[in-house]
């Protein structure tokens, strides 16, 4: 009998958590203009169970914006950059 072992190849932190991350930091500017405050009063006003997933990620980020004032014009450098390299495929 032979015996396999299987070996979990991602990282734990997973891309997908990466790509999660991404989207929302898209989301933020482009439909809250930067601004957590309002998403985070969007997801208290009309919420749905799903949004609650994203209020650790928001808390997250308005800490980091308070300890960097330059986080949220680098996000949007970061995307700004991203969208117009693949605008072109």
């Amino acid at each position: 009998m032979t015996m396999i072992e299987g070996i979990e190849w991602l990282p734990r932190w997973s891309w997908f958590g990466v790509a999660e991350d991404f989207a929302r930091v898209q989301i933020l500017l482009t439909v809250f203009d930067g601004d957590p405050d309002k998403w985070l009063a969007m997801i208290r006003a009309s919420g749905t169970l799903e949004d609650q997933a994203d209020v650790p990620f928001l808390l997250d980020l308005k800490e980091r914006m308070n300890a960097d004032p330059d986080v949220l014009g680098d996000m949007r450098r970061i995307v700004r950059e991203f969208m117009e390299r693949v605008s072109r495929f």
